[in-house]
């Protein structure tokens, strides 16, 4: 949920006595000194921004990338006209433990990588004065937190915006699992009437003010008033203090996909006498239904919605995780020029504001919880102790919480690829579920599993992450294994997921499936793969979706094949996201129909040694012309979007290719040189044994 706030930034903050009548929000960002504890002192600190990692090394590969404590400083200013205030600093993101100290006194510590968390630091100040702030972050290999296996790298820092908030003491609380203490939980919706309640969680109090007042308003896109509703508050627990408020809304504008993401934003009011205002806050949010049936798959509002869903992690080259609100924009406008309808995000929730957009973009969002499979066999994923099943109630609850109020987000995810050797984890797989469940009844629970077993038949959905003609087998045995799932588990709800890496700068004429351990993954059957998949799944009505893994590359320091040593390779878009794979424009032909398009595959290998040539067109058009050197070579129409003309005849040098569907078209060259490709395609077969 995204508030609306009001943000300032602190040079020197809060110079000056300021008066605060409601809640305030100022942001800490800028300007804090860091230094690691390899540094033993704050004298060789460096003056850095939030978001922040310290960790460029694992993003250049280097697989003993420093795991360690991270020191971050920073001096601020308190009025002494905020006596009387409570102060709390919010933190969205840091990895994994992190310690926060106010003029020398802890604070807070909070454990896990992925979700927002509030401390209170109001009896820590010293109100008219400078005070420190110190916060420790340490990404150290910890078997009590999660996560503890998968391949992705472990970025230490404060990679999301750190905020200060100010409010009175009779104010909705920032301290509920690190939300903004706002739940809208609708009961029943329909296209007549959504009928729910509001549960606003207060700061705990000894005593209320007279006449003291909550209310809640709805308005929808147009900012009319659509629903209000409010009662008199005349006690509160000292220790948890839950206002409940039921509320009801009239011919609603449902969130309907991208077809029509409708939202409501509800202001959350706390009034004293004569109306003065303690706290207001508002919550963007919307309503919708969704389920599975065994013959029409995927329903939004009960109609049958196509889930052509992504697989999507949270980094990127040159920052990590410490992305800005213009890159996440950029991720989200490159998956919706694609046609995707949905996202999984990979190993834990995302920045608060990917969510908001997706809501505003009508992307339906599966979310992972950190519980995730071991990638090598020095990871151990499930660690049989207090501490560690503690630690995931506790980031499930905070991901659940601070999420729920997104109409985006459909699905919770319990497990991802989870290992059964060692310990048995399915008596913990099933707690974490029956907490999903009984936390929001309104969204099903889902997990990715790459086995066979109970394990499968746990959550409400399963997501098989299959990847024949990868690892082993040929791409042509996804449909043999389809057929398998039909005959022998016709009652699981099941979607897929599969993957298959590729480089940009790896081309070659010939069709053979690598070695996954090589550092030859040629981007030729990376695309031959996702068309074999994508020919045998689009139309299999047993899957209710399918989540095509990777979106982009992503950091994995432990990797040392492929192209690029530190990187997976399986993503649809490199890491920079400056180049769009050939499978991606795949995808783009089958699920973008709104965009027209033409897409000459394999143009980066641009060097052959053969005249004739089979030339394939990717497009979502009836009807695709291929010219080469200016001549016609004939118009084909397309099956799932792919285009075929074999056997053209090349000359030898530069030819030059276009493809025309009405207004569409592409260019392309290439250079028929058998001497130059062969010595080209000789070396790069030479790094298949390295």
């Amino acid at each position: 949920m995204r508030c609306i706030k009001t943000y300032i930034i602190l040079v020197l903050l809060l110079s000056c006595s300021l008066s605060v009548s409601a809640r305030e929000v100022y942001n800490l960002n800028r300007d804090w000194k860091f230094f690691t504890n390899n540094d033993l002192s704050s004298d060789a600190s460096a003056q850095v921004n939030l978001p922040h990692t310290w960790n460029n090394d694992a993003l250049s590969g280097k697989s003993d990338y420093f795991r360690g404590v991270g020191n971050y400083l920073k001096k601020i200013d308190i009025p002494e006209n905020w006596k009387g205030k409570r102060i709390f600093l919010r933190l969205y993101g840091s990895n994994a433990v992190t310690y926060v100290m106010a003029n020398g006194r802890l604070a807070g510590v909070h454990a896990g990588g992925n979700s927002a968390f509030t401390v209170e630091l109001t009896d820590l100040l010293h109100y008219g004065k400078e005070n420190n702030l110190w916060v420790l972050v340490n990404n150290s290999p910890r078997l009590d937190v999660l996560p503890t296996g998968g391949e992705q790298n472990f970025y230490g820092g404060i990679y999301r915006n750190v905020e200060l908030i100010v409010t009175n003491p009779f104010s909705v609380s920032p301290l509920w699992e690190g939300g903004d203490g706002v739940s809208i939980r609708p009961d029943k919706i329909s296209d007549e009437r959504v009928e729910g309640k509001v549960l606003l969680r207060l700061l705990p109090a000894q005593s209320v003010p007279e006449n003291a007042r909550v209310s809640v308003r709805f308005y929808d896109n147009n900012s009319q008033l659509v629903a209000q509703t409010s009662r008199i508050v005349t006690s509160l627990n000292p220790d948890s203090s839950t206002i409940t408020l039921p509320f009801a809304i009239s011919k609603p504008a449902l969130w309907n996909g991208l077809e029509a993401p409708n939202l409501y934003n509800t202001e959350v009011k706390l009034t004293l006498a004569d109306s003065l205002t303690s706290d207001s806050i508002v919550i963007r949010t919307g309503f919708r239904t969704v389920s599975i049936d065994p013959q029409q798959g995927f329903l939004l509002n009960g109609r049958p919605y196509p889930i052509r869903g992504v697989v999507a992690h949270r980094d990127r080259l040159m920052v990590g995780p410490a992305v800005s609100p213009f890159q996440i924009e950029e991720d989200l406008n490159i998956i919706r020029e694609m046609g995707a309808t949905a996202v999984r995000v990979a190993g834990g929730q995302h920045s608060d504001y990917f969510y908001s957009l997706c809501d505003e973009f009508g992307i339906l969002v599966w979310n992972d919880s950190p519980l995730q499979g071991a990638a090598y066999f020095t990871d151990n994923d499930y660690i049989h102790t207090d501490h560690f099943r503690d630690n995931g109630r506790q980031q499930l609850s905070e991901m659940i919480c601070q999420l729920e109020n997104h109409p985006s987000v459909v699905m919770w995810g319990i497990f991802s690829d989870l290992s059964c050797r060692g310990d048995d984890p399915i008596p913990y797989v099933r707690e974490l579920d029956s907490l999903a469940r009984a936390l929001d009844p309104s969204r099903m629970t889902v997990a990715s599993s790459n086995q066979d077993g109970d394990i499968n038949f746990i959550t409400n959905l399963i997501v098989f992450n299959q990847s024949l003609g990868w690892r082993q087998g040929m791409p042509s045995d996804i449909k043999i294994w389809s057929e398998q799932i039909h005959k022998n588990w016709p009652q699981l709800r099941v979607g897929v997921s599969y993957s298959a890496g590729g480089s940009i700068y790896q081309q070659d004429e010939e069709l053979v499936r690598p070695k996954i351990l090589s550092n030859w993954h040629p981007e030729g059957w990376q695309t031959y793969f996702h068309e074999e998949y994508l020919k045998s799944l689009q139309s299999d009505s047993l899957f209710w979706g399918i989540f095509v893994g990777n979106m982009f590359d992503f950091g994995s320091a432990a990797n040392h094949w492929g192209d690029d040593k530190g990187t997976n390779d399986h993503g649809l878009v490199t890491f920079d996201r400056k180049d769009r794979k050939d499978a991606y424009y795949l995808y783009k032909a089958n699920w973008n129909r709104s965009e027209p398009f033409v897409y000459i595959t394999e143009k980066r290998n641009d060097s052959r040694t053969n005249r004739r040539q089979t030339i394939r067109v990717y497009s979502n058009q009836e009807e695709v012309e291929l010219f080469v050197n200016n001549r016609s070579e004939g118009s084909q129409k397309g099956e799932n979007g792919i285009f075929i003309w074999k056997d053209v005849n090349m000359r030898g040098g530069i030819n030059r290719l276009e493809a025309r569907s009405g207004y569409a078209t592409d260019q392309t060259s290439i250079n028929i040189d058998a001497g130059s490709a062969s010595q080209r395609r000789e070396a790069l077969h030479n790094r298949q044994d390295q």
